[in-house]
């Protein structure tokens, strides 16, 4: 039983825990309290960027400006938060998280019918996995804080170990694997973001509706400019590289990171742990039984792709400007 009691009591109940056994309690603590809605889609802006510096990738996202990152850029931020919070809420074993990984794996087997190459490459696959494992760490070393302890790298490896082989390579129907260990992960997304790509031929929507996203979402347009070089800022150098993507000046990167650095800091020391989860707060706001909650994200995910598809067999539309 978790003991809620005091200011501070999520890192006193991780000290308790085991990570090789208790790895699921340990991300549930770390995640699910602490995050925001405003956190998760921060997080989805310097992410999803990662995962289409290939133009398989980011053809397959962005559909002629018809994909649901572009036309539907709220509710795609939106899905992809659900789906990791309830991989974080009820770990890797629990049939919930189950039936959201293979809703995921079926929107891919639809996709992969048109955009074939966009699921080919076995190293996307694994590097989104490393990615996850490393992401936290990375972004606090990123911004000069002290990261992960060795008891949270461990719990981190062994939960997306167990999230992986759920995912499927859809071409191949072949289980995802992971490096043998945190140290392993770390090592493969730093390659990765670095190997040397061809230019982005859909660059311009990348930075609009991903790496832009988080701006557009919660702040007006004079201030979208201090959002973005925050994002920017908090993204790996290599992935912006290999987008080639004008870099913010020092000075506002160093603004950036000291800000973040320092949001950060007031969460671990000062403000209060919240005792009420946000897959809590969500399914509270929405009038949502759990069940109801998961089979929102879930079912939501089957009604998209026809939709999509048909557009796109319509031929390609102008850009969306940007707001």
């Amino acid at each position: 039983m978790v003991d809620k009691s005091g200011r501070k009591w999520i890192a006193r109940e991780i000290e308790k825990l085991d990570p090789y056994k208790d790895y699921a309690e340990i991300i549930k603590l770390s995640v699910i309290y602490r995050a925001t809605d405003a956190f998760m889609d921060l997080i989805y802006s310097i992410t999803f960027p990662n995962f289409v510096t290939g133009n398989d990738g980011a053809r397959a996202v962005v559909r002629n400006g018809k994909g649901k990152v572009v036309r539907h850029m709220e509710r795609r931020m939106d899905d992809t938060s659900r789906h990791i919070l309830i991989w974080c809420e009820y770990g890797p074993e629990h049939e919930y998280t189950k039936r959201s990984i293979e809703s995921i794996n079926n929107l891919h087997r639809f996709w992969a019918k048109l955009y074939s190459d966009a699921f080919d490459h076995e190293e996307d696959w694994t590097y989104v996995i490393c990615y996850e494992v490393t992401l936290f760490h990375r972004l606090m070393t990123r911004v000069g804080a002290k990261g992960f302890s060795e008891k949270e790298k461990i719990a981190s490896y062994e939960f997306y170990k167990r999230i992986a082989p759920q995912f499927r390579r859809v071409l191949t129907e072949e289980p995802i694997n992971t490096p043998k260990n945190f140290d392993a992960c770390m090592e493969f997304v730093e390659t990765y973001e670095n190997t040397h790509r061809m230019p982005n031929k859909n660059k311009d929507a990348i930075e609009e509706y991903l790496l832009g996203s988080f701006s557009r979402r919660h702040f007006p347009p004079m201030l979208r400019p201090f959002a973005r070089a925050l994002v920017h800022s908090l993204c790996p150098e290599g992935t912006l590289k290999n987008l080639r993507l004008k870099p913010v000046s020092p000075v506002a990167k160093w603004l950036s990171r000291r800000a973040f650095r320092t949001f950060l800091w007031i969460g671990e020391h000062i403000a209060p742990d919240p005792k009420v989860s946000l897959p809590e707060r969500i399914r509270e706001r929405d009038g949502l039984t759990e069940e109801e909650y998961v089979m929102a994200v879930t079912e939501g995910m089957k009604t998209q792709p026809k939709a999509e598809s048909d557009r796109i067999k319509q031929g390609p539309v102008e850009a969306i400007p940007a707001q």
